[in-house]
């Protein structure tokens, strides 16, 4: 009797996990606007918050090749382009390697419209003028590059790469509220953002149906992982506005690793033999031969 293949799960149920997931954080990045930036009581929150960073030392606490200067450090881009292209050809990626070079370029075109002409932020203090800062173009640039590599990366090396890609952008976003130049609404905003465009590229390739199942634990286990970074660091040294900043990094990065959405790449066809070949005995014709019958119940992907 026929049996389908547990992978036999349809593409279209597939994929709405890539979109659920970019929703989410779409949605997510909504929220933080409005609540930080449209709200007194948020904006108070969120400045009070940025005031207890700007102008301190605390940027002697971080070496300035990993800080602020390290997102407009050409190195930088080269190192991800490097990674993107390596880790995606290990993951068999093919087309979809052009997308993950694009997109973090693409967050930075569309965090500078959202900032400069469509978002706005109301002055609840009466200064008589204000500048929007949500959300920013260089987080975005610093979370585009870790997301764009995590989504690359085979799923064997995805977590890793979210952990370390959290840490990172931690040390940034203290950097930019050090300086000055973004709040940490801000920083959360542009991390979202940067995760969400990259659930509209596939994930990488599982390795059967058991691994596809197991993706959303794996990456709850690494957003777990990712926020102790951030949270020891905001502790340890009393720069507790980044724990926030952290946090949502954590979870939006992960999400990258837990999408369920239908793999990239050309999956292998794979014959069976065993529990589903077929057996079929006729009766004894001249000769008397039996014929077997073996059934295929592999999928293409």
């Amino acid at each position: 009797m026929y049996r389908p293949s547990p992978s036999r799960t349809s593409r279209a149920q597939l994929s709405l996990s890539s979109l659920l997931w970019a929703v989410s954080l779409v949605a997510a990045f909504i929220a933080v606007f409005v609540v930080a930036v449209h709200t007194e009581v948020g904006q108070g929150a969120d400045q009070r918050a940025f005031l207890s960073l700007r102008g301190t030392g605390a940027t002697a606490d971080l070496p300035h090749v990993v800080g602020l200067g390290s997102v407009t450090d050409l190195r930088l881009w080269l190192v991800s382009v490097v990674a993107i292209i390596g880790l995606g050809l290990m993951a068999r990626r093919r087309l979809s390697i052009l997308v993950l070079l694009a997109l973090p370029v693409v967050g930075i075109v569309l965090t500078q419209f959202l900032r400069d002409e469509l978002l706005t932020r109301p002055d609840f203090d009466g200064l008589g003028w204000v500048t929007n800062t949500f959300p920013s173009g260089h987080a975005v640039a610093a979370a585009g590059c870790v997301a764009a590599i995590v989504r690359a990366a085979p799923r064997s090396v995805a977590p890793v790469a979210a952990v370390a890609g959290v840490g990172w952008l931690t040390l940034v976003s203290q950097d930019l509220m050090v300086w000055g130049w973004h709040r940490p609404s801000d920083l959360i905003g542009s991390v979202l953002l940067a995760a969400a465009l990259m659930h509209l590229v596939p994930p990488s390739r599982g390795r059967g149906s058991v691994e596809n199942y197991s993706r959303f634990l794996v990456g709850v286990v690494t957003a777990v992982v990712a926020a102790v970074g951030p949270l020891v660091w905001a502790v340890t040294t009393g720069h507790l506005a980044v724990a926030p900043v952290g946090l949502a990094a954590a979870v939006a990065i992960a999400s990258l690793v837990a999408d369920r959405g239908p793999a990239d790449g050309r999956g292998v066809a794979r014959g069976a033999v065993g529990a589903d070949h077929q057996r079929i005995e006729r009766p004894y014709r001249s000769g008397g031969q039996q014929n077997h019958y073996g059934r295929a119940t592999g999928v293409v992907d």
